[in-house]
């Protein structure tokens, strides 16, 4: 491109197109070891779902950074991302394996849209109660809110069928023990533990807009 053809570019038009070069650089897709990783992941090899993480993992926050820019968001939705990709192509559902670039940031911008569209359905029920319930109350009233908001969330947590998420919500949000020690008590690494936890709150975010909604009929 000659100097004169970059001059008349706008630069809403310049920025756009070094994102998308950006994006593009960031993923990268050799096809034959692209299909090589799916196939030896449907094998049930885990050093190539460790490759795939890694190879795709740059990519992948490029791609949902674009989409959101809260840090614990885009956390949640590179997990899930690479969750799902994996289920996917264990099951030999990715249609063609030599370009998982593609899939897999069409699979993150997938994900990042249910999300907002969920939030735009709910955006006051949501896991951030128990993020509420870390923060000091400012006042009496704050504290005998809190004090049935956590009655509430007790018996929430009581109707999740899993112990391990239930244990995971308790200490992380409620008891605010660390994550490493978490993670020690359980036998999880820090990928695992992100997995878990990001699971256990979406489990626990359907139980209690249920609860919520039955109340409010």
């Amino acid at each position: 491109m000659s100097p004169s053809i970059v001059a008349r570019q706008t630069p809403t038009l310049a920025a756009e197109r070094q994102g998308r070069l950006a994006e593009c650089a960031a993923v990268p897709d050799d096809s034959d070891t692209a299909a090589s990783i799916a196939r030896r992941i449907q094998l049930g090899d885990p050093a190539a779902e460790a490759q795939l993480v890694a190879r795709f993992s740059r990519g992948i926050r490029v791609v949902i950074r674009h989409a959101s820019s809260d840090p614990n968001v885009a956390e949640d939705l590179f997990q899930e991302t690479f969750r799902v990709g994996l289920e996917r192509i264990r099951a030999g559902a990715v249609r063609d394996p030599a370009q998982l670039a593609a899939f897999l940031a069409g699979l993150a911008r997938t994900l990042a849209t249910e999300h907002f569209r969920r939030v735009r359905r709910s955006p006051q029920e949501d896991v951030a109660v128990l993020d509420r319930m870390a923060a000091p109350g400012t006042s009496s009233l704050d504290i005998v809110a809190r004090r049935q908001e956590a009655r509430d969330i007790a018996r929430t947590l009581e109707s999740l069928p899993t112990e391990r998420d239930r244990e995971v919500l308790r200490r992380f949000y409620l008891t605010m023990d660390d994550k490493d020690r978490i993670c020690d008590d359980l036998g999880l690494t820090r990928l695992q533990f992100n997995r878990v936890l990001y699971r256990a709150r979406e489990r626990f975010r359907e139980l209690w807009l249920a609860s919520t909604t039955r109340e409010t009929i």
